[in-house]
This record gives C-alpha cells, sequence and structure tokens, in this order.
C-alpha cells in the first residue's frame, strides 16, 4: 500500500450527505465520512447507504484529484459494524480507505482483511486504537495486515475508559504508545481531534506538540480546522531548505559523520531530514490533488 501522505482528515457524519461537499472543498488531504459515533443507531441504514455512494462516487469521478475519501465504520464487533463490513462488500468500491474503529486485537484486523480479499476488495484500512486493549495490542495490531496503511489514536474514548481528563498529560502514553507501533510498522500515525472548535492556537499548538512525539497528521471535527492543521504539519521553506542542504552534503560523507553550519551531523539526524522532505513532497502532492479536484 501506498503512503497516504495525510496531513487533515475531516470528519462529516455520514447522516449528513448535504454536508459532503463542504466537505470536500475545505482543503483536507481526506474527507472521512462518518458511520459511527456521529450518527444515531436509527439512522445507521440511510448513513451506510449514503457513505457507499460516497466511496463509489469518488472512484468513478475525481479523476485522481480532491482528497482522499474515507468511510469509519462502526466497530467489527457489533453488529452494526458487520452490517457496514457487507455493505462495503454489496457496494464494490473502487477503491478508497476504511477506518476501523476501537480495535483490540489483531484479529479482528485479520478478519476484515480476509473479508475484503475474498471479495477480490482492494480497499485500505485505518486501524483507530483507543481502548486499554488496543493500547496493550497496538504493535500486533498495526502489523496485523499490508491493508494496514496508517493508525489512529483516539483519544477521547481512551480517556473516559481511563477516567482521566482528554489532557495531555493524562493521554501522553497512549500517543506514545501508538506512535512507536506505527513507527515499527513503518505506516503514519494519526492524532486525536481538537475539540475546542474555536481556538485556532490551541489546535496548532497540539498538533505541533504531536508532531513532536512522531504524529504526521490530525484528525478534524470542523472545516475550519483544516487550514491550521496542513500548516502545522506541512515543513516551513527554511526547513525544507536546511533538510535539502544536509541531505546534500551527507550523500559526499566519507566517514558517516559531516559539519554542516558548524554542527556535527550523523546518519539519525539525516534520517530525520530525509523525513522532513517526504513530508514537503506529501504536502505538495496533495495540494496537487485538491487543484486538480477544484478544476475538474
Amino acid at each position: 500500500m501506498d503512503d497516504l501522505g495525510w496531513r487533515s482528515v475531516l470528519f462529516v457524519p455520514a447522516s449528513r450527505p448535504d454536508r459532503f461537499d463542504k466537505a470536500l472543498a475545505a482543503g483536507a488531504d481526506a474527507v472521512c465520512v462518518d458511520l459511527e459515533d456521529a450518527v444515531a443507531p436509527a439512522h445507521k441504514q440511510d448513513a451506510r447507504a449514503a457513505a457507499m455512494r460516497f466511496l463509489a462516487e469518488g472512484a468513478k469521478g475525481d479523476g485522481g484529484g480532491g482528497p482522499d475519501r474515507v468511510i469509519r465504520i462502526n466497530t467489527p464487533r457489533s453488529v452494526a459494524g458487520m452490517r457496514d463490513a457487507l455493505a462495503l462488500i454489496e457496494a464494490r468500491p473502487m477503491g478508497g480507505t476504511v477506518v476501523v474503529p476501537k480495535i483490540d486485537s489483531p484479529e479482528e484486523v485479520c478478519w476484515l482483511d480476509q473479508l475484503l480479499t475474498e471479495a477480490g476488495l482492494d480497499l485500505r484500512l485505518v486501524a483507530q486504537i483507543e481502548t486499554l486493549r488496543g493500547i496493550d495490542q497496538a504493535a500486533a495490531i498495526t502489523a496485523a495486515s499490508r491493508r494496514v496503511s496508517a493508525v489512529m489514536f483516539g483519544g477521547l474514548d481512551l480517556a473516559a475508559e481511563l477516567g482521566v481528563p482528554a489532557s495531555w498529560d493524562g493521554l501522553l502514553y497512549g500517543r506514545s504508545r501508538v506512535v512507536h507501533a506505527a513507527a515499527r510498522a513503518g505506516i503514519p500515525a494519526i492524532d486525536m481531534p481538537f475539540v475546542a472548535v474555536r481556538d485556532a492556537d490551541g489546535c496548532r499548538a497540539e498538533a505541533q506538540r504531536a508532531l513532536t512525539l512522531g504524529f504526521t497528521a490530525k484528525m478534524a471535527i470542523h472545516p475550519g480546522q483544516v487550514p491550521t492543521i496542513n500548516g502545522a504539519y506541512t515543513p516551513t521553506p527554511d526547513e525544507v531548505a536546511d533538510a535539502e542542504r544536509i541531505v546534500t552534503a551527507w550523500k559526499d560523507a566519507p566517514d558517516g559523520v559531516i559539519q554542516v553550519d558548524g554542527k556535527m551531523v550523523e546518519r539519525p539526524i539525516v534520517l530525520a531530514m530525509r523525513r522532513t522532505l517526504a513530508r514537503a513532497q506529501a504536502a505538495e502532492r496533495a495540494s496537487t490533488s485538491r487543484r486538480r479536484g477544484d478544476a475538474a
């Protein structure tokens, strides 16, 4: 599976198809139509049909432009989640990504993988880890299938299970476990949403703080958060220039150690600079894709 290259994932309720176009135009790298927490049980059936149309329309009509289309199903341990999985198989979308929430074990990932493989569907999976059991099994979950293309940290549910506020300190251990599992699997880690939708400074600060842990993307719950999140996860021109200078200088290093701007540079620093360049390239690809989508 290809690197997703996301910085922002904007969520929209599957029960509100009237909001889908606005979400797609918000500038997010991915738009996730949510069948889980955002939809009341009485509305699941209609919302499920709308979500399947959302995936199908993306595969048929976006010409490779616009944000990636994603749906979040219900946990596979629920009747609603099993119905979501069957609806996917019946709808047969040609592409897209499926977020699987509240994963407790690698077996849940393997079960979905086997269903999608039997149905011949080339869908990516994003594992959302947000339970105590899921945190304990994070490394096994991220390694359970090649379909797992990213991992999401669901801090609100985890905080509720822990009985603590959804604060940075209270969730630091869980965040760190998820990032470590993602790094071990070689996939991106996506941070939880910032719930104060009008607090752009707070959102930016949390996104930058999560970046220092290893997250490269963040969920958004309002279109107004998207520019803030994209900016936080896009390297600045100065950061890109520094990274390019170090990576270029390293190519000529005979002994594996060089000096750049008076500072000693070894392999771990070069790897970090390469990651910076990769994030910049992913941001540019996402922007180019959105421009193609806008022009279509």
